[in-house]
């Protein structure tokens, strides 16, 4: 055991912190005591390079264990145990995202459990945490979210052309890339059929020589070969129009292509892996695909599941979605309390992990900083405009929960306020999309 290893413990219960930094105290370290993640972090700061090791409880004012976690790994590398009383599911994978070393349930036996684990730690190369790559792209706990991450892994390694079907913001694009990472392939191109106007897309695609089209001073190769070697991920598929769906078919049926203007065939070898959200059987029964690229694609074919079927994985999720968040804007992961993540699971997500993503950016757009984020910060979130719902409903939405704000969370002092009987709030409530959000009826 490394003597006089400086170690920061970061614990906002007054006489765990003294028990436990007694204990280390007196195994030959020095204790650096911190009442919670925020004075930690500043000591951390200060301290420069002086610490050895940071110990931490995840459940603190402020700033939380992964927290303190995450704005420490920002400054420097050092070994991290993270503790809490429960051990629940989505701290310990956050806590494993987030590069702690170690993480143990609370209470522990110091001893027995703490003293080895820390000797382990200081022994053990410094590392971050690797980055997530392949099927541990798809995240969650849930068996399905299981079942997608087994079939990433069973064909992403084929040359099998891949159709991913699901509503939208379900993942599809992270199923893709998925699947194209566990290929071991290079590169990968991605094109939504829907970015650009019919006229533009088999120019996009295929390449065009030089005097194709006015304005055409030279050569150009189209995406297909771009994606020569690798995976062409084309989103949107279902809304290719026809004549294009005859050209991408000979591509996947030859290997070969001809550039717009071009008569020269030029040879490729890349896999497609294509998605849509529409009913593309149905839009083969209307003509609208054409069946035999269709097959052509299906060689192998997954429906990702919406979130709704797997409220297991909402957490993950979010706890994913809100590092990405904070890593991006360059501040601290939110701690967020117990209430608000069953708000989240309670919800619907009719736009799946997109409309998650988005609303947990308004939730942190609307955060003080200053608490755990809670349900009430995902009320602008939930009041946004939903396309399922027409002007008239939208406006009654707005006013229920403009009336929910003004009465503090209450729906039974918004209810009374509105005028509305029990029955009929209840009803709008969850018509509406606002289950989730706490303050029920008396």
């Amino acid at each position: 055991m490394t003597p006089r290893a400086r170690i920061l413990l970061a614990e906002d219960r007054s006489l765990t912190r003294e028990r436990i930094g007694a204990a280390l105290r007196d195994s030959g370290f020095v204790v650096l005591p911190a009442s919670d993640g925020a004075e930690a972090l500043a000591r951390f700061e200060s301290e420069g390079e002086g610490v050895d090791l940071v110990l931490s409880d995840h459940g603190m004012p402020r700033l939380d264990g992964l927290g303190l976690l995450r704005a420490v790994q920002r400054i420097r590398e050092v070994p991290f145990i993270l503790y809490s009383a429960g051990a629940e599911p989505e701290v310990v994978f956050r806590a494993g995202r987030g590069g702690a070393l170690r993480f143990l349930p609370y209470p522990f036996r110091i001893d027995e459990q703490l003293l080895p684990t820390i000797a382990e730690a200081l022994a053990a190369p410094v590392r971050r945490a690797a980055p997530v790559r392949g099927a541990a792209r798809f995240l969650g706990g849930s068996e399905a979210a299981a079942r997608v991450r087994a079939w990433i892994r069973r064909i992403g390694p084929t040359p099998a052309s891949v159709l991913v079907l699901g509503e939208t913001g379900v993942g599809k694009e992270v199923v893709a890339r998925a699947l194209h990472e566990e290929s071991g392939r290079a590169p990968l191109v991605s094109f939504a059929v829907t970015e650009l106007a019919e006229s533009l897309l088999e120019t996009e695609l295929f390449g065009a020589e030089r005097g194709a089209y006015t304005g055409s001073l030279q050569a150009r190769a189209g995406l297909l070969e771009h994606a020569h070697g690798g995976t062409l991920f084309l989103d949107e598929i279902g809304d290719a129009p026809l004549a294009l769906q005859a050209k991408l078919l000979r591509v996947l049926e030859t290997g070969e292509l001809r550039r717009v203007g071009g008569s020269a065939a030029r040879h490729v070898e890349l896999r497609i892996v294509a998605a849509t959200h529409r009913d593309l059987p149905a839009r083969v029964r209307e003509g609208h695909f054409r069946e035999d690229l269709f097959y052509r694609l299906a060689q192998a074919t997954l429906c990702v599941p919406p979130l709704r079927e797997r409220r297991g994985d909402v957490d993950a999720l979010a706890a994913a979605f809100l590092s990405e968040i904070a890593a991006r804007t360059g501040s601290v992961v939110p701690a967020a309390s117990p209430a608000f993540f069953a708000a989240l699971r309670a919800h619907a997500w009719p736009g799946n992990a997109r409309e998650l993503r988005a609303a947990l950016q308004s939730a942190v757009l609307w955060w003080d900083g200053a608490r755990p984020l809670e349900p009430e910060d995902l009320i602008e979130a939930f009041g946004a405009l939903r396309p399922s719902l027409d002007a008239r409903e939208q406006h009654e939405r707005e006013r229920m929960l403009d009336a929910y704000r003004r009465a503090g969370g209450s729906q039974e002092a918004a209810r009374r306020a509105l005028g509305l009987t029990r029955a009929a709030w209840r009803h709008r409530w969850r018509r509406f999309g606002l289950a989730a959000l706490r303050g029920g009826l008396e």
